[in-house]
């Protein structure tokens, strides 16, 4: 019997086909991409390399709450509204990262995505399957 599974989303292909603008910016291994309490104004997607999202505490420790490959999105959190980064980003090896200012990417998930896309998890975790803490 055929399946009935729809086929993953693929990040690359929609932000190459979007006609929205964008910026690849090349990082090398522990270059800081966004630092906590940044202005929040792109998301960001992981061409090449790897990121970790790391927060500081009031008292200077440093906790990892994820690792992210390629084909991962990170900085969403400005889609939900937050005005400022919430931890940081660098890059654990020399890394190639998509930056999509944050209003080109509300205007293009509303315009031109199904909404089974735009909710979809795979769209915002990518396709590595890595888990956020």
């Amino acid at each position: 019997m055929p399946s009935k599974r729809k086929p993953a989303f693929n990040a690359q292909a929609f932000l190459d086909s979007s006609g929205v603008s964008k910026q690849a910016v090349t990082y090398a291994k522990g270059e800081v991409v966004f630092t906590q309490g940044d202005r929040c104004d792109a998301v960001m997607y992981i061409q090449s390399g790897g990121v970790k999202l790391s927060v500081l505490s009031k008292s200077g420790r440093e906790a990892v709450v994820a690792m992210l490959g390629v084909g991962e999105f990170f900085g969403e959190g400005c889609l939900a509204g937050q005005s400022v980064r919430m931890g940081t980003a660098t890059a654990v090896t020399g890394s190639t990262v998509l930056r999509v200012d944050k209003d080109e990417m509300v205007d293009l998930l509303h315009s031109n995505t199904p909404s089974r896309i735009a909710s979809s998890p795979t769209c915002w975790r990518g396709t590595s399957g890595s888990r956020r803490i």
